[in-house]
């Protein structure tokens, strides 16, 4: 189950700049160990940039994930990806097949794109402060 959030925190969050959302991601993720993405009947969400890069977006919650999807992607419902695969294969096979990563998309879906294998490191790095 997600952590408990309110109004003023998502806005707070929210208006963070991405490097500083990057940082909550990143620390939120590595402690609760959820990840969460938005799917429709035809999968996950993976948009691709104005050049045609294809990205992977994540959350580090779901009221972030769903709240944005509603605004940019209706019809697409906030999942929770097993965070486990993500660490041990997701990432790794996203980098492999030349996607990158969306992380933590505000309202205006501004956000830091970058190799998986950067937030895979980083994940795993954070990760060893919890355990």
């Amino acid at each position: 189950m997600p952590y408990k959030m309110n109004e003023q925190q998502f806005q707070a969050v929210n208006d963070l700049s991405d490097d500083e959302r990057y940082r909550h991601f990143i620390s939120k993720v590595a402690d609760w160990q959820q990840v969460w993405g938005v799917r429709n009947s035809e999968g996950w969400l993976t948009p691709a940039t104005p050049d045609d890069l294809d990205y992977f977006p994540f959350w580090p919650h779901p009221e972030y994930a769903q709240r944005i999807a509603d605004e940019h992607w209706p019809g697409h419902e906030a999942e929770e990806f097993d965070y486990e695969f993500l660490i041990t294969e997701g990432l790794e096979q996203l980098s492999n097949d030349g996607m990158k990563v969306a992380v933590f998309p505000n309202l205006g879906w501004q956000c830091l794109v970058l190799d998986a294998k950067q937030l895979l490191n980083d994940l795993l790095i954070e990760s060893e402060r919890y355990s």
